[in-house]
C-alpha cells in the first residue's frame, strides 16, 4: 500500500485495510500515525475534506489562527444546529478539512480537571480515570514552559504560553480586575488544578500552530507505505456482514466506491460520528425504522447526551493609547471559577478575555470578554433528519433547558458586564456593548479583500468620531441592543441571554462511553461498539461528561489513548 497523494484513487477491493479510519480531523490523525508506527499493519485514512496543509495556506499556520476561523472553505458547507429553547437553526462550525477543528480553532491547549476524568471511569468508563489518562497527555505534548511528572517534553504538539512581559494592556486589566476580585494568579492552568487565573498554554510554538495534523502527520509519516490518506472522500454507510464491520461505502469524485477493512474506526466527530452510526445501523431501533434504516445493533444512545459549553460575549472599543497587542499573536488570560449554584461542582465557570476579536483592522480596536459554562447540565441530541448519507443531521444543543445552567450563564453574562464597565470602563474602554458572532459580523470577517478595506475604513470612522463609532456599532456590528436595558433587570438579561446563546463548537458525547451492560453506552472502555464487532468510535463523541475546557487537547489524548488499547485488542 502506498503512500498517498491528496484526493489519491481509493486501492481496490482487494487490497483491504487493517484498520480504516474515517474522519481525518484531531483524532483520525493521530490514530493514522500511531497505528502506522506498525510497519506490518495496513492503515487507511479517509477525510471528506481537503489536505489544506499540502497548499501551504498560511491561515492555518499563524499562531493568531484569526482567518482560519472565519474561512468559510475550511467548514462543513451548511451545518446548522439550535442552541436555546428559540429552536432557531444557526450555523455551526465543525472543521472539513485533515487535522479537523486543531487545523482552524483557537489552539487553546488545556486538558480539563482530574475529576472530569475519575467522573468518566466512575460513570462506567472504566480506566479512564486521571492517572490513567495523564500518561498520555504527557505523551502529546513538548510543553516549553514546565517540566515534571504532569509534562511532557517530547511530543508532537509543542504548547507555549505568553510571557507576562508580553501582554498587552487589555489583557492585564482583565487579569488585574479578577486579582481584585479575590482570585490567585495561576503560573500553570495545565499543573494542579483550582479556581484562579492565569496565561493559556497555546498549542503552537510561537512561530506555528501545531495542529493533528501537522504534528502527526509530518512528512516521514505520510512517507510510510503501510500508510494510505485519502481526501476529498465522502463516507456514506458502514458495511458490515453478521454484526461485523467489513468496511465503508463511500462517494469519491462523483462515483461510489468501497474500501474494505478488518476494523473500522469512526472519528467523524460529535455530530457526524453519531450520523454516520446511525445510516449504517446502528442507533435507536425505533428512530431508525421511521427512516427505512434496518436496525443492525440497538443502541438507543447514539446521539444522545449531546453538550457543548455554551458562551456569551460582551465587547468593548480600545482606546488608541492602551492598543498594544502584537497582530501576530493570540494573548488571551483566563479564569476559572465556582458558580456556587445548588447541584453544581467548583470550577464550572470560565471568563476568558482577549483584546482582539478579529483579525481585520476594527477586530484590532475591540476586545472581548467571554462568559461559558465548563460544566453544563443540558443535553441535547443529534437526530437524522431523512436516510439520504448526504444530508446534514438534526442537531439540537437544548442549551438553557436545566435551570442551574440559565441561572450561571446569566450570572455569568452580568459579570463578564461589571468587569468591563467597572474595571475597564472608562480608561481604558468606551461603547462597551453585548457581542455575538451574528451572520452579518461572520459575513464581515470574511477573510477578502474587500472586507479588509472595508474594516480599514470602518476603523477610521470608529477612531475619528465617538458619535461615529457609537453609530457603527449599533447599526452594524450589533442588532440595536443597549446593554443598560439589557441589564435592567434580571429577567431582561435571562430573555436576552436565550436569544442570543452560543456555543463554544466543543460539540461531545454522542457516542458516549460506558460499561458494556449499560443501555445509554455506545463503546464500552475500550472505544468498542456495544454490539458490533471490529467497530469503535474514537473522538469527543465517546466522552460520557465533557471535559470542563476546550476539547482539542483531550480529544487528541482520547486518540492516543485509544490507538494503544485498539492495537493491543485481539482480533
Amino acid at each position: 500500500m502506498a503512500a498517498s497523494k491528496a484526493g489519491e484513487t481509493a486501492p481496490a477491493r482487494g487490497d483491504r485495510a487493517d484498520y480504516l479510519i474515517v474522519g481525518g480531523g484531531s483524532a483520525g490523525c493521530v490514530l493514522a500515525a500511531r497505528l502506522s508506527e506498525d510497519p506490518s499493519l495496513r492503515v487507511q485514512l479517509v477525510e471528506a475534506g481537503p489536505d489544506f496543509d499540502r497548499e501551504h495556506c498560511p491561515d492555518l499556520t499563524e499562531t493568531y489562527g484569526g482567518r482560519a476561523f472565519v474561512a468559510q472553505k475550511y467548514y462543513w458547507p451548511g451545518l446548522r444546529a439550535s442552541h436555546a429553547e428559540s429552536g432557531e437553526k444557526v450555523p455551526y462550525k465543525q472543521g472539513m478539512l485533515l487535522g479537523g477543528g486543531s487545523s482552524i480553532n483557537g489552539q487553546i491547549a488545556l486538558r480539563g480537571a482530574p475529576a472530569d476524568y475519575d467522573h468518566w471511569h466512575a460513570s462506567g468508563a472504566a480506566g479512564w480515570n486521571w492517572d490513567s489518562v495523564l500518561p498520555y497527555f504527557r505523551k502529546l505534548e513538548t510543553d516549553l514552559d514546565f517540566d515534571g511528572e504532569l509534562h511532557g517534553n517530547s511530543g508532537p504538539i509543542a504548547i507555549q504560553r505568553l510571557p507576562d512581559g508580553e501582554w498587552d494592556a487589555i489583557t492585564s486589566a482583565y487579569a488585574s480586575a479578577w486579582a481584585r476580585m479575590g482570585y490567585t494568579r495561576l503560573p500553570d492552568l495545565n499543573g494542579p488544578f483550582a479556581d484562579g487565573y492565569g496565561a493559556l498554554p497555546f498549542s503552537n510554538d510561537g512561530v506555528t500552530r501545531h495542529s493533528a495534523s501537522r504534528a502527526y502527520l509530518t512528512a516521514a509519516v505520510r512517507a510510510r507505505p503501510n500508510l494510505l490518506i485519502t481526501v476529498n472522500v465522502r463516507v456514506l454507510r458502514i458495511l458490515s456482514e453478521n454484526g461485523m464491520a467489513i468496511g465503508v461505502e463511500a462517494s469519491q469524485d462523483g462515483r461510489r466506491v468501497r474500501f474494505d477493512a478488518a476494523r473500522v474506526i469512526v472519528s467523524a466527530g460529535a455530530l457526524r460520528s453519531p450520523q454516520l452510526l446511525m445510516l449504517s445501523g446502528v442507533g435507536d431501533g425505533n428512530a431508525l425504522a421511521r427512516y427505512g434504516v434496518a436496525t443492525i445493533a440497538h443502541r438507543p444512545g447514539v446521539g444522545r447526551n449531546l453538550q457543548d459549553h455554551p458562551i456569551v460575549s460582551i465587547s468593548g472599543y480600545i482606546e488608541p493609547t492602551i492598543r498594544t497587542v502584537r497582530p501576530s499573536r493570540a494573548v488571551l488570560t483566563y479564569l476559572r471559577y465556582s458558580s456556587g449554584v445548588a447541584g453544581c461542582e467548583k470550577s464550572d465557570m470560565v471568563l476568558s478575555g482577549g483584546a482582539r476579536s478579529m483579525w481585520h483592522a476594527v477586530g484590532e480596536r475591540i476586545c472581548s470578554l467571554r462568559a461559558y459554562i465548563a460544566l453544563p447540565h443540558s443535553r441535547g441530541a443529534v437526530t437524522l433528519s431523512d436516510n439520504n448519507p448526504l444530508s446534514d443531521p438534526e442537531i439540537d444543543f437544548n442549551g438553557m433547558s436545566d435551570m442551574r445552567d440559565r441561572q450561571r450563564i446569566v450570572d455569568g453574562f452580568r459579570l463578564i458586564a461589571r468587569v468591563m464597565l467597572e474595571h475597564l470602563k472608562p480608561k481604558m474602554v468606551s461603547d462597551v456593548f453585548p457581542s455575538r458572532l451574528s451572520r452579518r459580523i461572520e459575513w464581515l470577517s470574511l477573510p477578502t479583500r474587500f472586507n479588509d478595506r472595508l474594516s480599514r475604513a470602518g476603523a477610521v470612522v470608529m477612531d475619528a468620531s465617538p458619535r461615529l463609532r457609537s453609530f457603527l456599532i449599533r447599526k452594524v456590528i450589533t442588532s440595536g441592543e443597549s446593554l443598560p436595558d439589557i441589564l435592567q433587570s434580571y429577567k431582561e438579561t435571562e430573555d436576552y441571554v436565550r436569544s442570543i446563546l452560543g456555543t463554544s463548537w466543543h460539540a461531545s458525547g454522542t457516542c458516549r462511553m460506558g460499561a458494556p451492560g449499560d443501555p445509554g453506552a455506545v463503546v464500552d472502555p475500550g472505544g468498542a461498539v456495544i454490539g458490533m464487532r471490529s467497530l469503535f468510535v474514537a473522538d469527543a463523541s465517546i466522552m460520557p461528561r465533557i471535559t470542563r475546557t476546550n476539547t482539542n487537547l483531550p480529544t487528541i489524548m482520547i486518540a492516543e489513548r485509544l490507538a494503544d488499547l485498539i492495537a493491543k485488542r485481539p482480533q
